[in-house]
């Protein structure tokens, strides 16, 4: 009977071995409040952290592989480029393609599924009903700076909480604050004219466009607006009347100096109305690379850091 009895007691404090593990190993992920004043309340809850995740959006991807996630697909992309940890990831063609295959990722057999929140009627719906958990994020051309932070926290919480990954981020959030602060100060009063072009089309953006929201971050205070829209095509009238002390200037290119090339041999093709923008007659416009277009996620600290250094240097020429 002793026998019988310690045999019980060992598979039962196993049992309970097992169970405490499970339930230390579930994962679940909150949605911050942006996102629950979208509708997206629920947590997502897994029963151990995931191994075959598929990226249906880029915002999240990087904190996702600081956090040693692994994805097994995300979206190609002419904006950023993926670390080595993805070499093996399979790239989705998901951009401008409304004709996109949810049952491509299905077959993946994933245990987790990132999505835009604008695709909840859609792909996700297709997901859920094939018992996939998705988990939603904010998406759309411009995705802001709280927005990604916000997400990031709640990745880190769920993926990485107490780890040096997941401090080395949330550093980097508060250390780009407490810069920003600093340069507020030094570009208070200063206005800009942001254009984004695909020469010769050009657009004009509100601070609540990509680009607009970081020179507003940075200190800057944009002379075009429009309740209507964050970018619109530029109306050449109403552009000669702005009279910015700087202009931003954002395209396809993969550096500053190829869009630049670009951007002066359109206007080359019409120099007596670019020479009447003031801040571009006099050499004050700065040239920016693709990755300015939209966000990508984590990278968005490096690129607003980077415009901050870009506009107090040409301030303080």
């Amino acid at each position: 009977m002793k026998k019988l009895f310690s045999l019980i007691l060992a598979l039962t404090m196993l049992l309970g071995t097992m169970s405490l593990g499970c339930a230390e190993d579930a994962i679940t992920i909150e949605y911050p409040e942006n996102m629950q004043a979208q509708g997206f309340v629920e947590p997502v809850k897994l029963d151990k952290m995931p191994e075959r995740v598929v990226c249906m959006s880029t915002s999240p991807v990087l904190a996702l592989c600081n956090l040693g996630v692994k994805i097994i697909a995300a979206p190609s992309s002419t904006v950023v480029t993926w670390p080595e940890s993805m070499a093996d990831a399979t790239l989705l063609q998901l951009a401008h393609n409304s004709n996109f295959d949810i049952e491509t990722v299905i077959a993946m057999e994933p245990d987790l599924v990132i999505l835009g929140s604008t695709s909840r009627d859609t792909y996700g719906a297709v997901l859920t009903d094939a018992g996939v958990p998705v988990y939603y994020v904010d998406a759309g051309h411009t995705v802001s700076y709280e927005s990604i932070k916000a997400q990031t926290e709640a990745l880190i919480n769920a993926f990485g909480k107490d780890t040096e990954a997941g401090s080395a981020m949330l550093k980097a959030f508060s250390d780009l604050e407490e810069k920003l602060s600093a340069t507020k100060e030094q570009l208070s009063g200063k206005t800009v004219m942001v254009l984004q072009s695909a020469p010769p089309a050009h657009y004009i953006q509100t601070k609540g466009g990509t680009l607009g929201s970081m020179a507003e971050m940075i200190g800057l205070t944009n002379v075009y607006e429009n309740d209507a829209t964050f970018m619109a095509p530029i109306d050449y009238e109403t552009a000669l009347d702005l009279h910015p002390d700087l202009v931003l200037a954002v395209g396809m290119s993969p550096t500053g100096e190829a869009h630049k090339a670009l951007m002066e041999e359109d206007m080359a093709n019409n120099p007596e109305y670019w020479n009447a923008i003031e801040a571009i007659a006099q050499g004050d416009i700065i040239y920016l690379p693709v990755y300015f277009i939209s966000s990508a996620g984590i990278n968005v600290v490096d690129h607003i850091t980077e415009l901050a250094d870009l506009v107090t240097a040409h301030f303080a020429e």
